[in-house]
């Protein structure tokens, strides 16, 4: 592996760690820009956090504004939407359930109860295929930890959050690789302008779904994915009853792709 690629593994994991402390403290935006910086003076959209004895400016990047409140035991957002995403989704989590919704206005009041939610996230759909731009954490919810490898942990969990059994399907395996291989071409983007995305692949599925990952590790990466929305959305899925994963080892890193079809 190149210089250049240990050096974009080591910035996610870093930027990862630090975007999570970054949300203790009430900052969180997920597109954002981090830079070490001697002294930290707060500013708008931004926060200062110190991290493995260094400290970190960061800023949110781009025009999205994301305002949530709780009034009465309902959630109220209002969004001020950018201009470079063509189009907005919120994933709503309340313990083994995830719920995917598009966001056609500005103002949203969730009709589940705050008290059940465990976190918001919203992703946007730019030119590189969705993006997480913003999450909350409302509640801790303890998922199905990872056992071993992928395939016994997303059973696993899928059975402890009672959603119906899925199996590895060979006839995803091609669409799963050209998948990690656009990881390790173009970084983490679901679509490319030369390859396009999972439905270019040529599987003839109605109902397609697709997580990409780097991590440290596998039990890592699962930690990851398991804490993120649409992530779980996809690991859950009670219409996904196929899948095929695909990973990569290297010294100090893995990446990986998991396609889902029903």
């Amino acid at each position: 592996m190149s210089f250049f690629w240990l050096a974009l593994f080591s910035y996610l994991f870093e930027k990862d760690s630090i975007l999570e402390k970054a949300e203790d403290d009430g900052f969180f935006y997920k597109n954002a820009e981090i830079s070490e910086v001697s002294a930290c003076k707060p500013e708008k959209n931004a926060v200062c956090i110190s991290h493995n004895g260094k400290n970190y400016l960061v800023k949110k990047s781009g025009n999205l504004e994301i305002e949530a409140k709780i009034v009465n035991d309902s959630i109220h957002l209002t969004l001020s939407p950018d201009q470079a995403y063509i189009s907005y989704f919120l994933y709503i989590q309340s313990g083994c359930d995830v719920h995917k919704v598009q966001i056609t206005k500005r103002e949203i009041v969730l009709k589940e109860k705050a008290a059940n939610i465990t976190r918001l996230q919203m992703t946007g759909t730019g030119v590189g295929g969705p993006e997480i731009l913003w999450s909350r954490k409302f509640k801790e919810e303890k998922l199905q930890p990872f056992s071993d490898n992928f395939d016994k942990s997303i059973k696993s969990l899928r059975k402890s959050c009672k959603k119906p059994a899925i199996s590895i399907d060979k006839a995803l395996e091609e669409a799963a690789g050209k998948s990690l291989a656009k990881i390790q071409n173009e970084g983490l983007k679901h679509y490319s302008s030369k390859e396009g995305g999972i439905r270019h692949t040529g599987i003839h599925k109605k109902i397609l779904g697709e997580n990409l990952f780097t991590a440290k590790n596998e039990a890592e990466a699962w930690k990851m994915l398991v804490l993120s929305p649409s992530h779980l959305y996809n690991l859950i899925n009670p219409q996904f009853r196929h899948y095929f994963y695909t990973i990569k080892k290297e010294k100090d890193e893995v990446s990986g792709a998991i396609v889902f079809s029903e």
